[in-house]
This record gives structure tokens, C-alpha cells and sequence, in this order.
């Protein structure tokens, strides 16, 4: 794979004066373990509560899922304008952080309420109209605090390598919660039903989503680079950020990418369950806690190999890199999705459930590392803007990556419940067969491998290399020198 052309110690080594401090890099991590959590929760428990324990339609359940993405799609872009425009003694981005995981705290528990409804609507509509709404408003919520957060992080510092370094104590801080869903599932099934169990679960989970906010906005002080501009309309923003060619196909790549990886959704759910597990929810529960910490253990692997390759590779190797990790992992679903059956009919060998982790894992380790080049290249293409135009403008840079990835979201939940009802599992309070769900495992591993290698196309396309964002930082600078 060709690497970005080397530009001597200059690429390498980070000025005294634009080095994030420590502490500053794990303020900022621990608002993403916030992050995580507030997305992470309702995605991975609504299946297994709406669809296989109240038997809503997983169609039905990715189209209600779905719509809150839209809508906050649109929230994404007016809190970009409105975190760019804020002029606050606390600063552009820090009010906005605190106050969104505040206000998403108190109604994530009320997310479990599926019976709420049902007297007026009926148990199919009222479940769908219950998550399509309250899911909306959350989702909008979590905007607030979701878009200054993001902005935040591309403003910390200005060197092109130290930015991946506080991305990548991002990454490293949200492993730690990347650990907790594993235990999701086993822990809601120690109560007296999974809904009271999730319900306990979300309480504790706002808890940790608070305390995360408030380190973040404890320790990360804001620059005034963009404080003393003047205000721009969203309009008039949001048709100046459009207008980036780098930005569009980084958020091309960004877009395919997490659509490939994610789409599973409920087909995986029942892949695992029904599938590998054969319906056995302990042996299900116990695979996914293990699975899942395997992982995340290559989720620090995944960021720390994307730091040592993007410093040597170049940020755009190093990401086509990571995709192509991708691809390897759901080529090798084909093999290591399977049932707990014989594996060649010629050798004495059974196949083992856990064999189901490689995928997971080869994924799970290319996309930490297209994750985190894509964050700080995203903060290069700010400084590109600044070139251009003589404006910081990360807070719309922020919300149009926030209205893309809520609209690959959309269709994520779209494909996910799509996959069940193309081979004709519509009911999900009974067991696929197993032809349904021989038939969910291949157009899973088409979709996403099709998918991914769009998205990998794209990072081939992307135009700005470390030489050009270190000749643009230069200019910058003088720019200030000259003021």
C-alpha cells in the first residue's frame, strides 16, 4: 500500500506549546465513555427487549429506531451553529456538553416502557409509537451535547499528530465502556424480567454518562481561536462546509463504513442467539460477555497500531489499512458463523461457538483505527477551512459529520430489520428456522462486505495528505504572527 510522502522531523516531532497535557486527554476521553454509553444503551438492548421479549416485528422495530435519526439528524445541524455562534463566559462548547448529558440522563430509563400505550393503540402500534417517539426526543437530547463534544475535541490543539493522540485517548477511555455491554444482557436477566432489568440498567448508565460530562468539562479548556468572529447563519454555514470536497469524501468513507459494519443489528441478534447458540440464552449470554471483552481488548490494539502506523504510514494508508481489516473480518464470517455442529465431516472436530469471535474480532480492530484517523483527519480539514476562508468553523463541521452519521443510521436501522424480513421471519416471539437463518447469515456478509469496500474506495479518494496539512498549519501560523 503506498504511504503518504515523508517530510522529515517536522512530520514527527510535536512544538512544546501545541502538546495536550495529560490530564486534558483523559478529561476529554472520559465525555467519550459518556458517548458510548448514551448511544449504546437503547441500540443494544431494543431488540432484545422489543423484539424478542414483547414480539414487535423487527421490521417494524428498525423503522421506529430509524425515524429519531432522521429528526436528529436535523438537530445535529442547528447545534452546530448554534455551539459556533455561542458566546458564553464558559465558552463555545463546554455549556452545551454538560447540559445535553444532563437532560439525556433522565429519560434514558423511561426508554422501557412498552406497555405504555397499548390500551389506545394495541401492543403492535403502541410499542411502535412508544420507542418512535420518546427515541426522538433522546435523540435530540444527545445532539446537544454530542455535536460541542465532537467540536471540542478538534480544537484542542493544532499538530497534525498530537490531534491523533487525543483522539486516540478517546478511544482508549471509551474501552472502558466499550466492556460494559458484553454484561448488558446477563445482567438485566438476573431481575424479574429483562424490562426491570434494563430499566436498573439505564439508571446506572446515566449516572456514568453525568459523571463523564462533568470531567470532560472540568478539565478541557477551550481555545478562543473562533470566539471573537462574528456569527454565521446555519444556512449560509452549513452551504460553506458543503462546499469541501476533502470533507465530503472523509464523510463518504465515515458514511459506508459505519453502515457496513453496523447493519447487522437484529439479524446478528438472532444469528447468535438462534444460529451459534442454537437458542441457549445462557450459553448466548456468557458468548457475547466473552466475545465482547476479546474485543475491546483489540480495541486498545486498534488504537494504538492506528497512533504507530499514522506517524510512519500517513493518516490515509493507515485508514485504507483498517478497511481492509474490515473486509478480512466479514470474509471470515463465512467460515467462523456457524452453528455448533460438525466442521468437516472428514476430521473428528466440532465447531466451538467462541470460533464466532475472529470476525469480530479482525472488524472490531480495523475499524478502532479508521475511527480514529477519521477524527483527526476531520481536524486537518478544519485547518483547510481556515486556509480558505479565515473562519473556525468546527462546530459545523461537527454537525454535518453528526447529520451524516444519524443518516447512516437511518439506514442501518432500515437494513437491520429489512434482513429478518426478506427470508420471511416476521414474528419475533418465535425461532427462525434454520433455513431463514442460513439465509440471514449470506445476505449479512454481502451487504456488509459490499458496503465496506465502497467506504474503502473512498479513503483511496481522500486528496489531503500530511504534506499539504503541514503546509497549511504553516500558513496559519503566520497568519497569526502577522495579526
Amino acid at each position: 500500500m503506498p504511504t503518504e510522502k515523508q517530510t522529515g522531523v517536522e512530520a514527527d516531532v510535536t512544538p512544546a506549546a501545541d502538546r495536550v497535557p495529560l490530564k486534558v486527554k483523559i478529561g476529554y476521553g472520559a465525555g467519550g465513555i459518556a458517548d458510548f454509553l448514551t448511544y449504546t444503551v437503547p441500540q443494544n438492548m431494543a431488540t432484545p427487549i422489543y423484539a424478542r421479549e414483547c414480539g414487535l416485528d423487527p421490521a417494524l422495530l428498525g423503522i421506529a429506531m430509524a425515524i429519531p435519526r432522521a429528526i436528529a439528524s436535523l438537530s445535529d445541524a442547528a447545534m452546530g451553529s448554534l455551539s459556533d455562534n455561542a458566546r458564553t463566559r464558559w465558552g463555545r462548547r463546554k455549556p452545551f456538553i454538560l447540559a445535553g448529558m444532563i437532560l439525556c440522563a433522565f429519560p434514558l430509563p423511561a426508554l422501557w416502557a412498552p406497555d405504555l400505550l397499548n390500551g389506545l393503540l394495541g401492543p403492535k402500534w403502541g410499542m411502535f409509537v412508544y420507542i418512535g417517539g420518546l427515541t426522538s426526543l433522546y435523540t435530540v437530547l444527545y445532539s446537544v451535547f454530542y455535536v460541542p463534544y465532537l467540536a471540542l475535541g478538534y480544537e484542542l490543539t493544532t499538530d497534525y499528530h498530537e490531534r491523533t493522540r487525543v483522539q486516540a485517548w478517546k478511544g482508549y477511555m471509551s474501552g472502558i465502556a466499550i466492556f460494559l455491554p458484553n454484561f448488558f444482557y446477563l445482567f438485566c436477566r438476573q431481575f424479574s424480567s429483562m424490562t426491570a432489568g434494563v430499566r436498573w440498567l439505564s439508571v446506572l448508565a446515566g449516572s456514568v454518562m453525568v459523571a463523564g460530562a462533568l470531567m470532560t468539562v472540568g478539565t478541557c479548556q477551550e481555545k478562543a481561536r473562533g470566539a471573537a468572529q462574528e456569527r454565521m447563519p446555519l444556512r449560509e454555514a452549513l452551504a460553506l462546509t458543503v462546499r469541501n470536497r476533502a470533507f465530503l469524501v472523509l464523510q463518504a468513507a465515515v458514511f459506508f463504513l459505519m453502515l457496513g459494519v453496523c447493519c447487522g443489528g437484529s439479524a446478528g441478534f438472532f444469528l447468535l442467539l438462534d444460529y451459534v447458540c442454537g437458542g441457549d440464552q445462557t450459553r448466548y449470554g456468557l458468548l457475547v460477555a466473552v466475545s465482547g471483552s476479546v474485543q475491546n481488548v483489540m480495541t486498545y490494539a486498534g488504537v494504538a497500531l492506528g497512533v504507530y502506523f499514522s506517524v510512519r504510514l500517513g493518516k490515509k494508508s493507515t485508514a485504507a489499512a483498517g478497511c481492509v481489516s474490515v473486509l478480512a473480518g466479514v470474509a471470515a464470517m463465512t467460515v467462523f458463523l456457524a452453528p455448533c455442529q460438525p466442521w468437516l465431516p472428514q476430521l473428528p472436530l466440532r465447531f466451538h461457538p467462541y470460533l464466532s469471535m475472529i470476525p469480530g474480532i479482525l472488524m472490531n480492530l480495523g475499524l478502532q483505527g479508521c475511527t480514529l484517523m477519521f477524527a483527526s483527519m476531520t481536524a486537518d480539514i478544519c485547518d483547510e477551512d481556515e486556509r480558505v476562508t479565515g473562519l473556525r468553523r468546527e462546530g459545523a463541521y461537527a454537525a454535518l459529520a453528526g447529520f451524516l452519521s444519524k443518516l447512516a443510521g437511518v439506514l442501518m436501522m432500515g437494513i437491520s430489520g429489512l434482513i429478518p424480513w426478506l427470508v420471511g421471519y416476521h414474528t419475533a416471539d418465535r425461532v427462525p428456522t434454520e433455513a431463514q437463518l442460513f439465509n440471514m447469515k449470506w445476505i449479512l456478509i454481502a451487504a456488509q462486505g459490499g458496503i465496506v469496500l465502497i467506504a474503502l474506495l473512498f479513503i483511496l479518494l481522500y486528496p489531503l495528505t500530511r504534506e499539504r496539512a503541514l503546509e497549511t498549519r504553516r500558513i496559519l501560523d503566520a497568519r497569526k504572527r502577522t495579526c
